[in-house]
């Protein structure tokens, strides 16, 4: 009954700016019916005579209508807050294109080329490695957990589309690391023929860099990678501007249908700013699951707001 009570009040506390609306709308009739009658009298003189009752009802009338309209005012950005959509039935569609943010690694994973000693892939096809690392994670005496196992899995459920490009958003520690993610990802046969970018910034501005020149560790520390740095993963600002230089290059400008962002990695300020870069747009957000089936699921996020900045209210 509680639980009832509270979805109830709920979806009143919803509906009531509609409720208001509605009620001004009906009452905008009779202030208007009563300025009018108050023009005719004052425009007629004394061929109009009026009690002092419905001149009391009249004031009332136009006061009642002032605060509903006060009231639908105060009450204005309740009428669009933003929704997400999930069809919680359903996977993430399949897409060319897959932005997503590149975790930091534990510092000792460089030792053993991106990825833990215990943990034994066969780089046959990313399927089978990852029942490797779901089986891994469930063992009682070795147990083993891997950062990047949640990239590769968003990597995964995109390939039958079949998936065109990824751009890995780097911060500065996981630029470091770059070139072992990537290595990785040459092992896979199955992931030769998708393009690798990286979005960094070089003299404070966003730049998406094609790694096909990028062969070898040594690369990243060459006079022409040098220059480049990872984003700040905790500055909205930064990593937005990042996201509206992306879309606005010519490969991902009339393509937003074919593009996903994968949010499951990085930071709390990156996921937010990867989902709020969805709204009203047909890119989608993704979420790999952590632990259960590691299904992607998707978010169709729709901001609707009700603020008229442009006419300065």
């Amino acid at each position: 009954m509680h639980k009832k009570t509270k979805l109830m009040s709920s979806k009143f506390r919803e509906f009531s700016p509609w409720f208001w609306a509605a009620i001004a709308i009906l009452s905008a009739n009779l202030a208007s019916n009563v300025i009018w009658e108050a023009f005719n009298i004052w425009v007629g003189g004394e061929k109009y005579n009026i009690s002092c009752w419905r001149v009391i009802l009249h004031v009332s009338f136009c006061i009642l209508f002032v605060l509903l309209v006060v009231q639908l005012y105060r009450n204005r950005n309740k009428f669009f807050p933003p929704r997400t959509k999930r069809f919680s039935n359903k996977d993430a569609e399949k897409r060319k294109h897959l932005f997503l943010f590149l975790s930091t690694s534990s510092p000792d994973i460089e030792k053993t080329n991106g990825i833990p000693d215990k943990l034994k892939l066969l780089f046959k096809n990313i399927t089978e490695d990852l029942e490797i690392m779901k089986k891994a994670k469930k063992s009682k005496g070795n147990r083993v957990q891997w950062n990047w196992e949640m990239p590769l899995r968003a990597i995964s459920h995109h390939l039958k589309m079949p998936l065109e490009t990824i751009t890995l958003i780097c911060s500065e520690k996981s630029l470091k690391q770059a070139h072992l993610f990537l290595n990785i990802c040459r092992k896979y046969n199955e992931l030769n023929n998708i393009h690798f970018y990286l979005l960094l910034q070089k003299k404070c501005e966003p730049e998406h860099l094609d790694i096909a020149f990028i062969d070898r560790v040594n690369d990243f520390k060459s006079k022409e990678f040098i220059d480049f740095q990872g984003l700040d993963f905790e500055s909205f600002d930064k990593l937005t501007d990042a996201f509206v230089y992306l879309l606005g290059l010519k490969s991902f400008k009339n393509v937003e249908k074919d593009i996903m962002i994968d949010i499951t990695g990085g930071q709390k300020p990156t996921s937010i700013v990867g989902a709020a870069i969805t709204f009203n747009k047909k890119i989608k957000a993704q979420y790999i699951q952590t632990s259960g089936e590691h299904r992607a699921l998707s978010y169709d996020v729709i901001l609707a707001s009700s603020h008229t900045g442009g006419f300065g209210l």
